[in-house]
C-alpha cells in the first residue's frame, strides 16, 4: 500500500495553498524550496512522515502568525 497524505493533497488540488507558502515572504528560503519539493513528491510519489510533519510545522507557524497580525 503506498502512503499518501489525502489533506496536503487537498490543498495543493483544491486552493493552491502551498503555492501561495512558496509566494509569502515571512517563509525562509530554505523552507520555500522544501515546499516546492514537497508538492512535487505529492503529486508523483509517498511523502514521508517526518516530510509531512515538517509541512504541518510550516503551515501552523503561518497561520498563528497571520492570526496575531490580523487580530
Amino acid at each position: 500500500m503506498t502512503y499518501t497524505n489525502a489533506v496536503a493533497v487537498a490543498l495543493i488540488a483544491g486552493d493552491g495553498v502551498i503555492d501561495k507558502l512558496e509566494l509569502e515572504t515571512s517563509i525562509p528560503v530554505s523552507d520555500r524550496d522544501f515546499l516546492a519539493a514537497y508538492q512535487t513528491k505529492l503529486g508523483s510519489a509517498s511523502s514521508r512522515p517526518s516530510e509531512d510533519e515538517r509541512f504541518c510545522k510550516l503551515l501552523t507557524d503561518w497561520m498563528l502568525r497571520r492570526h496575531r497580525i490580523t487580530a
